[in-house]
């Protein structure tokens, strides 16, 4: 560990390659601090309950972005970003196309390579939830049970196109922002069956191929 590093960081995730490209990840990566990968999903709540070792806190990094207080930049900061009007009027359309889903959706500064994340409460005990008591649960309900709150970055290209297009092409902005919503809630591992977003992904794909 760095020295004066207070905490240790895990990060659960399937492999390796998925922990180093996660969008959670790339959040503290600039930080330097060490993380801890954990690729079983009883790792996760083994740390969860140890809770300190060594009497350093066991934290995980999704619970980090949640109770780290952001630096809040200006957009006018970043030449290649949403102006800060631009992003705080697709962040209130985001949250109305949304609904229910999302508890709130808003702007982070932490990533660069991914256009959004989801955050949640507890991400851990959200996660085994969904493995073990989510069946038969209705959907809405679902997300009313995990409340998470949607962070977009708007440097990236789609959420910068989505801003645009949500006037120009409504029906293609929603498809595609519900559809950055459930990536976010995958890598997140908050949807357990993938397949529910294939009728959409090809909604998306007969729209974008429309106009070639």
């Amino acid at each position: 560990m760095t020295a004066g590093q207070r905490d240790i960081f895990y990060l659960s995730a399937p492999s390796r390659e998925l922990a180093e490209t996660s969008p959670y990840y790339e959040a503290v990566r600039t930080k330097d601090i060490e993380v801890l990968y954990c690729y079983e999903p009883y790792d996760e709540l083994v740390l969860m309950q140890l809770r300190q070792f060594d009497k350093k806190n066991v934290t995980s990094v999704e619970k980090q972005m949640v109770d780290e207080k952001e630096d809040n930049m200006a957009a006018s900061d970043d030449v290649d970003s949403l102006p800060k009007t631009d992003a705080d009027s697709l962040c209130k359309w985001m949250k109305t196309t949304l609904g229910n889903k999302a508890k709130d959706v808003k702007i982070t500064r932490r990533l660069s390579n991914h256009p959004c994340v989801v955050t949640v409460a507890e991400m851990g005990a959200a996660r085994h939830f969904v493995r073990t008591a989510f069946q038969g649960i209705p959907e809405d309900q679902r997300y009313s049970i995990l409340q998470p709150t949607l962070e977009i970055n708007p440097s990236h290209p789609l959420i910068k196109k989505i801003c645009t297009m949500r006037t120009s092409d409504a029906n293609l902005a929603t498809l595609v922002t519900e559809q950055l919503f459930d990536n976010a809630m995958v890598a997140a591992g908050l949807i357990e069956d993938p397949r529910v977003m294939v009728k959409r992904l090809n909604e998306v794909l007969t729209l974008a191929l429309e106009k070639h």
